[in-house]
């Protein structure tokens, strides 16, 4: 048996891993990006290099409507973006 170690226990609040961000990005309408705003710079998109649609949960009352794209961008990095065609809003999905 342990000794209390005389420090309270601390409670970590769960969280959700690779959460997806808001992301703000130049397109044209239903188009891939062509630019996105990276820590206060536009970086151009040299090259699409994956684009797939997701619908889920459209019998719920929160439905999942996503179009992701891969993209090459200028300074060289591929990042995944999605347009949430529910909120109409842009998000950079990480996973790691």
């Amino acid at each position: 048996m342990l000794a209390p170690s005389g420090r309270a226990e601390s409670a970590h609040p769960l969280r959700r891993l690779n959460a997806p961000r808001a992301l703000e990005v130049r397109a044209g309408d239903g188009g891939p990006p062509s630019a996105l705003l990276h820590r206060g710079v536009w970086l151009t998109v040299e090259e699409l290099v994956d684009c797939y649609r997701t619908d889920d949960r459209w019998w719920t009352a929160e439905p999942i409507a996503r179009t992701y794209y891969e993209l090459l961008l200028e300074d060289g990095r591929t990042v995944t973006v999605f347009h949430d065609q529910v909120r109409d809003r842009w998000y950079e999905q990480r996973y790691g």
